[in-house]
């Protein structure tokens, strides 16, 4: 629980930046479904009287303050802010659809959940991108390489690969001379397994500018976004 005399700030990493209240409770019931992360409610039993609650913050508790890392400011809590009274704070999770927290567009719900799990590292997994034709439809229940269906040219590794304040980003792709006659669409990502049939997606990227382009035998080359979320910010994709 957050006091009010605490700021957010995005530059806060550890628990030790946050003025709390009450005694930490640790998360009971956690699931993580089609990228959407909930758990039991909070019960943080009495709370002495006085004291004015903000917030919700998670960490990962490693048994120190100053390295555990924060993961969630949430201020938008049923029934916060609080005045405590003397009496026992409980907080419920939102019932809607997100949860706690949810990945969502434009990952694919599986890659939402493996996000989430700690099951997919994307600084550490070999990132491949493919482009994709008009024929491909999005389906959220795709989970592997092959759900995606024939390719336009081949994948390529993404290079340079970096997630720096929730932001992913790596450098250009380039295609190579891809042979004339078809219409590239979309580009997915997908971490590389060595085996496709295990190789899950992780990226759905549908505006990609230039596309859709029909291919005439020269290179292509996909250039990521210069704004602010690259490839794709993992901060506000639900």
């Amino acid at each position: 629980l957050v006091s009010d005399a605490y700021t957010y700030s995005a530059a806060h990493e550890f628990l030790s930046a946050v003025t709390r209240v009450g005694t930490d409770q640790t998360l009971t019931g956690k699931s993580v479904t089609g990228g959407v992360f909930d758990a039991a409610p909070a019960e943080f039993g009495i709370l002495a009287p006085g004291n004015k609650i903000k917030a919700v913050v998670l960490y990962m508790d490693t048994g120190s303050p100053s390295t555990s890392p924060l993961l969630f400011y949430m201020d938008s809590v049923q029934g916060l802010p609080m005045d405590t009274n003397g009496g026992e704070v409980r907080v419920p999770w939102d019932t809607g659809p997100n949860k706690i927290a949810a990945v969502g567009l434009p990952f694919y719900p599986k890659a939402g959940q493996r996000l989430l799990s700690a099951e997919l590292p994307l600084t550490g997994a070999t990132l491949k991108a493919v482009m994709l034709p008009a024929s491909y439809v999005y389906d959220a229940a795709h989970e592997f390489l092959p759900d995606l269906g024939a390719a336009v040219g081949s994948a390529v590794t993404l290079t340079g690969v970096t997630v720096a304040g929730g932001v992913l980003d790596a450098n250009d792709v380039d295609f190579g001379a891809v042979a004339a006659g078809s219409t590239a669409s979309y580009i997915a990502l997908y971490a590389d397994t060595g085996t496709a049939a295990t190789s899950p997606v992780v990226l759905y990227l549908p505006s990609v500018v230039g596309f859709p382009m029909t291919t005439n035998g020269s290179g292509v080359v996909v250039q990521w976004s210069s704004a602010a979320a690259k490839i794709v910010s993992l901060l506000g994709t639900a």
